[in-house]
């Protein structure tokens, strides 16, 4: 069901990402490691189940994973065996968890494994197992999403000292529905729920605020056919929630950050802001300015063209709105 929250588990649950399957399966097959990039909502998450289920794949979710030991166990867990068969004592606290990854990859080697929300695991070790594996386990087929900070950018964009300097991933952009494929989703997935009488100014007036992202256009069915809300409340309640878990994230990718500069350029951002206007607000030197831009601008929160700063995904407005 096209309006089911959960991500997409079957090819033929995708709604219009055939191309971007087909140019993934592709790339593994031609024997490069794949970066699946794109905003937030965009279906990032399903087309990596869903390819992964599709070719005897190991899907692993990293969210909320810090560390190689997260990494190891959940990869472990996803793989189907336990940890006390590879062969280290794991009850001493100087446990080589570098060491026990590769031995994890060692045992599901001639597979795909997609690691979803791979930048949390920001360790220089991880990028060194990752070359190691890359080098002795050619069956391997490395598939990676997430928000383009932390560890996935050091993937994409491997320093001359980085372990994976030369082996970076091919790239595979996800982008919003157009307008068009916007109201061809929503009008399929309301022919799914023909008990719920929906108006096409109601599907035009959705597919302006939710601007293409297919997550919100998801959740606004689910709410109209699941929830059987009118349409105006449908659309709050998407928004409402949507800022819900964007404010969660924000608030997660804030930690360790001068949160304070990045509220304010955020608040700025929202309503579209130049270069010269977002240092006047931050009273900060040029330095300073550079770094908080370029991050959120990395981190696909906010898009930048010619000096000037604008958010384009409304729920993250919304979330931008009711931050403290």
């Amino acid at each position: 069901m096209l309006f089911d929250l959960r991500p997409k588990e079957r090819r033929g649950e995708l709604f219009d990402r055939e191309e971007e399957y087909k140019e993934l399966k592709r790339l593994v097959d031609s024997g490069l490691w794949v970066a699946v990039v794109g905003k937030r909502m965009t279906g990032k998450t399903s087309l990596l189940k869903t390819f992964a289920n599709e070719n005897n794949g190991v899907y692993v979710n990293l969210l909320g994973a810090r560390s190689i030991e997260d990494l190891v166990r959940k990869l472990a867990a996803e793989s189907g065996f336990k940890l006390n068969e590879v062969g280290l004592d794991l009850r001493f606290i100087q446990v080589k968890w570098s060491r026990v990854l590769e031995d994890v990859f060692s045992r599901v080697k001639d597979r795909v494994i997609a690691l979803d929300e791979v930048q949390e695991v920001s360790s220089h070790y991880f990028l060194k197992v990752l070359k190691s594996v890359w080098d002795k386990y050619r069956g391997i087929k490395m598939v990676f999403s997430g928000s383009y900070v932390g560890i996935l950018r050091r993937l994409l964009e491997p320093s001359p000292a980085s372990p994976l300097y030369g082996r970076k991933p091919a790239k595979l952009v996800l982008k919003p529905f157009s307008r068009e494929l916007s109201r061809k989703f929503l009008e399929s997935g309301f022919r799914e729920n023909p008990r719920v009488r929906v108006r096409n100014e109601e599907i035009e007036e959705a597919v302006d605020r939710l601007n293409g992202y297919v997550g919100w256009l998801t959740y606004y069915g689910n709410f109209r056919c699941v929830r059987r809300l009118p349409h105006d409340e449908a659309l709050r309640e998407t928004l409402s929630e949507g800022s819900k878990i964007i404010l969660e994230e924000l608030d997660n990718f804030l930690k360790g950050r001068r949160r304070e500069l990045y509220v304010k350029t955020l608040r700025m951002a929202s309503n579209g802001a130049r270069w010269s206007e977002v240092k006047k607000a931050l009273d900060a030197n040029s330095k300073v300015v550079k770094i908080v831009l370029e991050t959120l601008s990395s981190a696909m929160i906010v898009e930048e063209k010619e000096g000037y700063y604008w958010i384009e995904d409304p729920v993250i407005k919304e979330a931008v709105r009711r931050m403290k």
